[in-house]
């Protein structure tokens, strides 16, 4: 059995919780949204111990991005790069917690590359699941690495990139622009794409965490092997992307609904405008 449970927390618009409901200013409802987002897992926790089926039930904890740019905390008083929405570290390199005391060894941290995409074949190899034949998988399982037996994932690369606001056009729903921007990361070096297959950054993560230091000029071998590298893996790659799954739908009874809802206060509000300027006349 598999559960994905998708919170709205910590998202905007920022709210009081059910346990701290006085709460006024955002940053302050920030946090009662962030402890109450605790108090979430741990009722799923408490079931799972309930249940006694904890010991050989993996929880994950992840999330997609970063938070909005202005909600931004420090860490080791410094505050990090970037924020949703950004190619910097801070936007896209998120926490990612797997706990399972009967199977998953406890207290260890690691460097290891993952993606989401990994998700599907880890599942699938945890589980005993046989993957679907004839479609190619961008993900890798990693479950060796969850489970104590490896020390590292299989992943050399991994891939971060968004193309905002999708669009319609005659063939359906594409990207903002054909090459969205991306970034390209392994443990020590990361580059930066924007909007066309071409490097405009490089940064050392190792010694320069935040980004601030351009390396792409750099004559240093090792810079200029890390832009070999990431060259090698994007000229391998496709010059325009591709578009996002389209199905399209008729309107739901509820869609209707709610928009005579919005269009019935507005009808209200021209009708009553329109009164008050028969009365000035």
């Amino acid at each position: 059995m598999m559960l994905y449970f998708p919170m709205a927390l910590t998202h905007g618009p920022l709210v009081p919780t059910p346990d701290e409901p006085k709460v006024t200013t955002n940053k302050d409802k920030l946090k009662a949204m962030v402890r109450y987002t605790d108090t979430l897992v741990g009722r799923l926790v408490s079931t799972l111990d309930d249940l006694k089926i904890r010991d050989r039930t993996l929880v994950i904890f992840t999330t997609d991005n970063g938070t909005s740019g202005g909600m931004r905390g420090t860490v080791n008083g410094r505050r990090p790069s970037g924020g949703k929405g950004s190619k910097f570290e801070g936007g896209v390199c998120q926490p990612f917690i797997v706990n399972c005391p009967g199977l998953v060894p406890g207290g260890r941290e690691t460097d290891a590359l993952t993606d989401f995409s990994d998700l599907l074949p880890t599942f699938a190899e945890l589980g005993g699941a046989k993957l679907p034949k004839g479609v190619t998988l961008d993900g890798r399982s990693f479950a060796p690495l969850l489970l104590g037996q490896a020390d590292n994932s299989p992943r050399d690369w991994i891939m971060a990139l968004g193309h905002g606001a999708g669009r319609l056009d005659k063939k359906g729903v594409r990207g903002t622009n054909d090459f969205a921007d991306r970034v390209l990361r392994d443990k020590r070096y990361k580059v930066w794409l924007e909007h066309e297959p071409k490097i405009t950054a490089l940064y050392d993560l190792k010694s320069d965490p935040l980004e601030q230091k351009n390396l792409l000029n750099s004559d240093k071998p090792e810079h200029l092997a890390a832009l070999k590298k990431f060259r090698a893996i994007i000229g391998s790659q496709p010059k325009i992307d591709g578009r996002p799954l389209y199905r399209p739908r008729k309107a739901n009874s509820w869609d209707k609904q709610l928009q005579a809802k919005v269009e019935k206060p507005a009808a209200n509000k021209r009708e009553r405008r329109r009164k008050r300027k028969a009365t000035q006349q």
